[in-house]
């Protein structure tokens, strides 16, 4: 069991330069209602909220695509949801929830969530609550067994903890203080926590409590068309903020031809198909069938990559090998006078060389 809450958080992939793709995740649908109000339920909440964030990043972000994990009034598994982001190769991924508690009216505010150790009880039963969706499903091999009423599978669980978590909680952040400072709402803080849709998602990842849907106050709030884009705006401004922050931090401004002259053997195309916080042996039979493996260490994590090509043609037909090993997240990444850079640095420099 122990293995298996390790070993996904293997293969996580570098994202580009900039905020290309947002996939918004409107929490429960379907069959699965999630909490229910006096007025309405939280399916019908997260999705009223998630349509209108999407909109104004569409209208306002025209560079940025949009994806939904569903539009309509339908279920969708918890690993489907990160598997829609993991298959879009999104850059940021948002879910949608509302909260309850167990006496109405006990509790208020709006709080935000990364994948991390549940470090208090009220932020285990969050999870437990969220992650009961699975209990839903035909079939949960996807999550090998995990029970998500089982406090020590969210032991073994928070030992999984993504090497975008930094970034999430930059983005959780922004989320909070537009909550509170705009919209007014009571401040729950960034959490940690266990959740299932979370640990599956290879990119910066937030899940979302727009509130409590048994306090009254709060349902009718939620419940109303200005609540709601009052919420949605507030998500779309902190989106907004951190891929302006993103893609400043990540723009150079450096022109290639000021770059020093190409040692060709330091300057190629690789895969890169796994990612560890500890070093392990590029023999280690966890990378068997792989070709030539290498390793480099890289933003506190160690990355493993295999060959080095000239060309990202001959890099992609490495990755296609890769991926059909079961490392569906491999990527060609490339790397300039031994130094990691973007492709197109790459692709320009042995140009200039050859």
């Amino acid at each position: 069991m122990l293995v298996f809450f390790l070993l996904p958080q293997w293969v996580l992939a570098q994202k580009g330069e900039k905020i290309q793709t947002v996939v918004i995740d409107a929490g429960h649908g379907g069959k699965d209602t999630g909490a229910l109000g006096k007025l309405t339920t939280e399916k019908a909440l997260n999705l009223a909220v998630a349509l209108k964030l999407g909109k104004y990043i569409t209208e306002n972000l025209p560079d940025v695509k949009v994806i939904y994990t569903r539009s309509t009034d339908k279920f969708v598994e918890l690993s489907e949801r990160a598997a829609i982001a993991n298959r879009n190769d999104a850059d940021v991924f948002i879910s949608i929830h509302c909260n309850s508690t167990e006496k109405p009216n006990s509790a208020s505010g709006a709080e935000t969530f990364v994948m991390g150790e549940s470090k208090n009880e009220k932020n285990l039963a969050v999870a437990k609550k969220e992650n009961a969706a699975i209990l839903l499903e035909d079939n949960t091999d996807a999550y090998d067994n995990f029970d998500p009423n089982s406090t020590e599978a969210y032991i073994l669980f928070s030992l999984s903890q993504s090497i975008y978590q930094t970034q999430s909680l930059s983005l959780a952040g922004k989320v909070q203080q537009e909550f509170t400072a705009k919209v007014g709402r009571n401040d729950r803080g960034v959490q940690q926590a266990g959740f299932l849709v979370l640990w599956k998602t290879a990119m910066p990842s937030i899940l979302v409590e727009l509130g409590f849907i048994n306090n009254t106050k709060e349902e009718q709030f939620l419940n109303s068309e200005n609540g709601q884009k009052q919420m949605a705006l507030a998500l779309y401004r902190a989106f907004a903020e951190y891929k302006r922050e993103f893609e400043a931090e990540n723009h150079t401004g450096q022109p290639v031809a000021d770059a020093p002259a190409v040692n060709n053997d330091n300057t190629y195309f690789t895969v890169q198909f796994a990612s560890r916080d500890k070093k392990v042996a590029s023999t280690d039979k966890a990378f068997k069938g792989v070709k030539e493996v290498d390793v480099y260490e890289y933003s506190g994590a160690y990355r493993y990559v295999s060959g080095r090509f000239n060309t990202k043609a001959d890099a992609l037909k490495r990755q296609n090998e890769i991926r059909a090993l079961g490392y569906k997240d491999a990527f060609v990444i490339a790397f300039i006078n031994g130094e990691r850079g973007t492709i197109k640095q790459a692709e320009e420099a042995l140009l200039h060389h050859h």
